[in-house]
């Protein structure tokens, strides 16, 4: 059993990152994907500090550097009077404070950055077509669709806001849909409108929505992500009253593609003797924070730290667990009072105004330093 390699279900950023933490360490590990290819849909995602540190953590931030772009700083907007409420520069001062840079980049590129690093390291090996169709937690058994069983040293159960793994571990439905639907857009950088300043990350605050956009894939295209509470009506229509650079860049000829906003109410036991959940499949949020990608990376360095200091895996899991739950439930939970204030209307919105617009840089910094300021053990 102690030569087995892990089983790590899910290739995506918080599968290939599991598998990178396990190789910092030594352990081989059985990376399985379900589709014919390693590849992540989705579009743009924010690689705050704390996603930085992870990265160097894991041996992968020197793939993914070249990929991203350096905004000059965070704007959040009105997003009906245009009228910029507050500024976070993201330059040497910010990255001084948190200890690493803030950059942007594609899931894509992200995604493809991990895979490269990990097809680098000795003792992982990558399957597709390997759908995982049943567990069984006390013999650390994996059953594919192929009729193939696979036994492992533990499971690391990396598949997803829909893991099944996590529906047979926590006996949970999992998801807690919360109604609202984001149309992520992606369009080329020169087809961006003159009133967009995409040097910067700006948020649009609008009442029943809000609007996300950046420049990715070292400055090619331009990501924009819009929420918006009512899934039935149009995005013209929840944007309808949208000053002008936000309605230039909404009436944009672009492919959008919608995604349901979900996320979990965090539980506190992510595993079970060798079988354990990280990521989306542990701790989905609302994606308000820009933190999803993040907490995975996280949870690969904990994971492998742990597991680097004790030899009983079902302790180092468990101890995993504990320390990443009030992080990741802090994460879920501010995510989702986000949408309330970012979605804000009449009076509450412009109470909200205000208070943004008087707040001084030092306050609104440290409103966000206790998620940037994350660094892994022994870094």
């Amino acid at each position: 059993m102690a030569d087995s390699p892990f089983l790590i279900v899910g290739g995506g950023i918080g599968g290939l990152s599991a598998g990178l933490g396990l190789a910092r360490i030594g352990r081989p590990a059985h990376i399985l994907e379900k589709a014919p290819r390693f590849e992540e849909v989705g579009a743009g995602l924010q690689v705050g500090p704390n996603a930085v540190c992870a990265l160097q953590y894991l041996g992968a931030w020197d793939a993914v550097a070249p990929h991203c772009v350096s905004p000059a700083e965070i704007q959040v907007r009105d997003g009906m009077s245009g009228k910029v409420l507050q500024r976070l520069p993201l330059g040497s001062g910010f990255e001084k404070q948190f200890g690493a840079p803030y950059r942007v980049a594609h899931r894509a590129d992200l995604h493809n950055a991990l895979l490269e690093s990990a097809r680098s390291k000795p003792g992982l090996e990558f399957q597709n077509n390997a759908e995982v169709t049943g567990i069984s937690v006390a013999e650390t058994t994996l059953s594919l669709k192929s009729g193939k069983e696979l036994n492992g040293a533990a499971i690391i159960a990396a598949d997803g806001v829909h893991s099944g793994i996590r529906k047979q571990l926590l006996g949970q439905p999992g998801k807690s849909p919360i109604g609202h639907l984001l149309h992520r857009g992606l369009m080329p950088i020169a087809s961006v409108p003159a009133s967009v300043n995409v040097d910067v990350v700006t948020l649009w605050l609008f009442p029943g929505g809000h609007v996300v956009h950046y420049a990715v894939s070292n400055w090619r295209h331009f990501n924009i992500v819009a929420a918006v509470e009512d899934p039935d009506v149009s995005l013209w229509t929840a944007f309808q009253g949208a000053c002008q650079p936000l309605a230039d860049i909404l009436e944009q000829k672009t492919d959008w593609t919608k995604w349901p906003a979900l996320d979990f109410a965090p539980a506190r036991n992510w595993s079970r003797n060798r079988t354990v959940l990280v990521g989306d499949a542990a701790h989905a949020s609302l994606p308000y924070l820009a933190q999803g990608a993040a907490m995975a990376l996280e949870d690969a360095c904990v994971l492998s730290a742990k597991l680097g200091e004790r030899s009983d895996i079902p302790s180092a899991f468990a101890e995993f667990s504990e320390l990443r739950f009030s992080r990741a439930s802090a994460i879920q939970k501010k995510s989702r009072q986000l949408g309330r204030i970012y979605h804000a209307g009449g009076v509450l919105r412009r109470a909200r105004n205000a208070a943004l617009i008087a707040m001084p840089l030092r306050r609104f910094t440290r409103q966000v330093a206790w998620i940037y300021d994350w660094k892994p053990e022994g870094k």
